[in-house]
C-alpha cells in the first residue's frame, strides 16, 4: 500500500502540473557514492561488524519540473542502487573481512528551490522503497538483517541547466532508520543503520 501511495503521489504531481507554466518532463541518470552508517555490532564468536567504506552506485528514471518566475518544484521517480562496505573483524586474530551491503530502491524526491539564470539550488524530502537487499551478516548470525521497506530522508543540492540538459549534484541524508536490528544467537541486537549518499546526475528534458 505504501509503495502504491508513493507512486500515485508522483503521478498526481506530474499530471497536476502538466498545464502549469513552464512545465518540463524528461529522463535522468547518474552515479552515486553511498555508505552504510551504523554503530559497531557484536556478532558473537569473537566477531564484530563495523562501518566500512563507500561504494559506487547508479540511478535512472523520470524527472519533471514546473517553474514560475524564479521558483520551481521538481518531483522525480527513479530506480537506484546503493549500499556500503561492512567490515567483519575477528577479534581473536584481528583479521578483517570486507563485505558489501547492497540495496535496490525506488526513490521519490520532491525538490523545491530557486533558479538564478541557468543555475539552481533546491532541497526537499525523499521517500525510498527498498525492493531488494543483499544480506551480508546472515552467514555470521544465522539471521537476516531486519531492514525497513520504506524510509524517509532529504536531498539538498545545486544544478545547472544548459539547453535541454540539466546537471545536478546533491547530498541525500536520512530522517528514518534503514534497519531495526539483527538477531544473534536468538537475541535481538539493535542498530541504527542509515544510508547517506552523494549523487551526480544528468537529465534530458523533452
Amino acid at each position: 500500500m505504501k509503495r502504491c501511495s508513493f507512486i500515485l503521489l508522483f503521478v498526481f504531481l506530474t499530471v497536476g502540473m502538466a498545464n502549469a507554466q513552464l512545465f518540463k518532463f524528461g529522463v535522468k541518470a547518474g552515479i552515486s557514492s553511498s555508505r552504510v552508517k551504523f554503530s559497531q555490532v557484536d556478532l558473537g564468536n569473537n566477531h564484530v561488524a563495523k562501518e566500512g567504506g563507500a561504494i559506487t552506485g547508479m540511478h535512472f528514471g523520470l524527472v519533471s519540473r514546473v517553474q514560475l518566475l524564479g521558483f520551481f518544484v521538481q518531483p522525480e521517480l527513479y530506480f537506484s542502487s546503493t549500499g556500503g562496505d561492512i567490515k567483519i573483524v575477528d577479534q581473536s586474530t584481528s583479521i578483517e573481512a570486507v563485505k558489501t551491503q547492497k540495496f535496490n530502491k525506488i526513490d521519490i524526491p520532491v525538490l523545491v528551490g530557486w533558479k538564478f539564470g541557468p543555475a539552481r539550488i533546491g532541497f526537499g524530502p525523499v521517500a525510498s522503497i527498498v525492493i531488494s537487499d543483499k544480506a551480508v551478516l546472515e552467514d555470521y548470525t544465522g539471521e537476516k538483517e531486519q531492514f525497513n521497506k520504506a524510509t524517509f530522508g532529504y536531498q539538498v543540492g545545486v544544478g545547472l541547466d544548459i539547453w535541454k540538459f540539466g546537471f545536478d549534484l546533491r547530498y541525500e541524508g536520512n530522517l528514518s532508520k534503514l534497519g531495526d536490528g539483527v538477531k544473534v544467537l536468538g537475541q535481538e541486537r539493535s542498530f541504527d543503520s542509515r544510508n547517506p549518499q552523494l549523487l551526480a546526475s544528468i537529465a534530458y528534458y523533452f
